[in-house]
Formats: structure tokens, C-alpha cells, sequence
């Protein structure tokens, strides 16, 4: 049986130039030479280095976060607003949205955080990466499970433990025996 996978194009709003669904995973996007198909688990990345076709097989927690770049293009100003997959090679980048309204871009940038289970980060025009301030550590809705201490079996032995016996200690007899020297 074959997966469904959605391919690259323009799809709805007006302010978008290209876009990946983060709902309809796995995704593919790309041509023969550079192209890459990403899922929960992992991103099989096909890239052209000096002519050969490489296949790279990723896991999606090799990535960094997801990434969300803002500048302006043109004479114009016109905003742009990139949401990737961001990984310290460069090459294996992946974009996943590129558009001129920051609102659906911001609210793409954080489902593919919540599908991939990845940190949200900023990229800034300097390039440096940075977590956005109400995402501190830049985990995303990841919270640690409390312990379960208080449990009132604890103490207790269990099934296989209390089939055993319990073993014994004896103490040992010390017996002292003075040195015997043979004579001269």
C-alpha cells in the first residue's frame, strides 16, 4: 500500500509562494536532483554534490528547530517570511514556507513545531539563532512527567523477591593459634 504524499505548489491565501502542509505528512518537495520527502520520523534528502545524486537519510531530532527568517526583498521593501527546517550543515536546510504575510507564517511555524516536536527558533539578519521569548529553553509544550515517589508499595518486596529466602548471617568464630617456629 503506498503512502499519500502531497507535493510542493502553490496552495491557498494570497500571500503565499510556496507552502508545505504540516497536516498532510509525509511531504515531498522538489525535483529529480534536489528534492526531499519529510516525515515525523525522518527526512530523506536528495542532493547533487560535484554531479552524483546523494541520498541522505535524516532523523527529524538531528535538526536544530524550526526556524523562522525575516527580511526585506527588492527595491521596494517587500516583506518575506521563510520557515525551515534548520540544521547546523546548511545543505540540509529544508524550507518549508515562504510568504509575504507573517501572520500565516507564524501560525505554520508553530504547527510544524508541534507535529515534529521540534524548538521554535528565530534566525536574525545577522544570522545568528535565537528561542523566542515565550519559548524558553526552545522546547515547544514539552513538559517533564512528575515522579512517582509516593507510592505506598514502595517498601514492599516483590513477587519473585518474596519467593526467595532471605539469607542468613552468621558470624564468623575467630580462633587464635599462636605461631610455631621450628627450631634452630
Amino acid at each position: 500500500m503506498r503512502q499519500a504524499v502531497q507535493t510542493d505548489g502553490v496552495q491557498g491565501g494570497s500571500g503565499r509562494f510556496f507552502r508545505l502542509d504540516p497536516a498532510a505528512l509525509p511531504v515531498r518537495h522538489g525535483d529529480r536532483s534536489d528534492a526531499f520527502i519529510l516525515d515525523r520520523d525522518r527526512a530523506v534528502v536528495r542532493r547533487t554534490l560535484r554531479g552524483l545524486v546523494a541520498t541522505l537519510d535524516v532523523p527529524v531530532k538531528a535538526y536544530r528547530g524550526v526556524a523562522a527568517r525575516m527580511f526585506t526583498e527588492g527595491e521596494e521593501g517587500n516583506l518575506r517570511v521563510v520557515v525551515e527546517l534548520l540544521h547546523r550543515d546548511p545543505a540540509l536546510n529544508l524550507q518549508l514556507l515562504v510568504a509575504d504575510e507573517p501572520a500565516e507564517a507564524a501560525a505554520d511555524w508553530i504547527a510544524w513545531g508541534r507535529i515534529l516536536k521540534l524548538p521554535l527558533l528565530f534566525v536574525e539578519q545577522d544570522g545568528t539563532v535565537t528561542y523566542p521569548a515565550g519559548n524558553p529553553g526552545g522546547l515547544f509544550g514539552c513538559t517533564t512527567a512528575t515522579r512517582r515517589g509516593g507510592t505506598p508499595f514502595r517498601g514492599r518486596r516483590s513477587r519473585f523477591a518474596r519467593r526467595r529466602k532471605a539469607g542468613t548471617y552468621k558470624t564468623l568464630e575467630r580462633i587464635a593459634v599462636d605461631e610455631i617456629i621450628a627450631p634452630e
